[in-house]
């Protein structure tokens, strides 16, 4: 898959719903909704906005990181689950999802590695790649076969 298909991928992210949180009422009507309403106010975090190294590291063009939309979207989607469960639905979101998440989103070497609050300049590359040898996965391919 190219970079073009993989940010538009990216950025159906922002705006997809799976079919159980159409039959539920969401709060939010997407991933953007929910950092910009919710997280936000939440998370408030010793951030240098000049870009020097602190714990934290953040970059306001957070939809711009294939990896940052993607945690936020599995994040904001634990969150319209769970906030429905009356007993330990959000102290498990907080333990099990946002923490985990914003601990990985904020690191200063994590995907914003390079950005600022201010400018998106990120330094991170992908992961990189050699194609497996022919026939490896076939084995795997076979069992999953009915």
């Amino acid at each position: 898959m190219d970079i073009g298909q993989r940010r538009s991928n990216s950025r159906e992210d922002l705006d997809e719903e799976t079919t159980a949180e159409e039959e539920r009422e969401l709060v939010f009507a997407n991933v953007a909704q929910f950092v910009a309403e919710q997280l936000a106010y939440q998370y408030r975090r010793d951030i240098d906005l000049a870009g020097r190294p602190t714990t934290f590291t953040w970059c306001a063009q957070w939809w711009r990181h294939e990896e940052a939309v993607s945690r936020l979207t599995a994040l904001w989607r634990a969150w319209e689950s769970l906030r429905t469960d009356p007993t330990t639905g959000l102290a498990v979101w907080w333990r099990d999802y946002a923490d985990p998440t914003m601990r990985a989103l904020f690191d200063e070497k994590g995907p914003f590695y390079g950005c600022t609050p201010r400018e998106h300049a990120p330094k991170g590359i992908s992961l990189p790649l050699e194609s497996p040898p022919e026939a490896l996965f076939d084995c795997i391919q076979a069992i999953k076969s009915p």
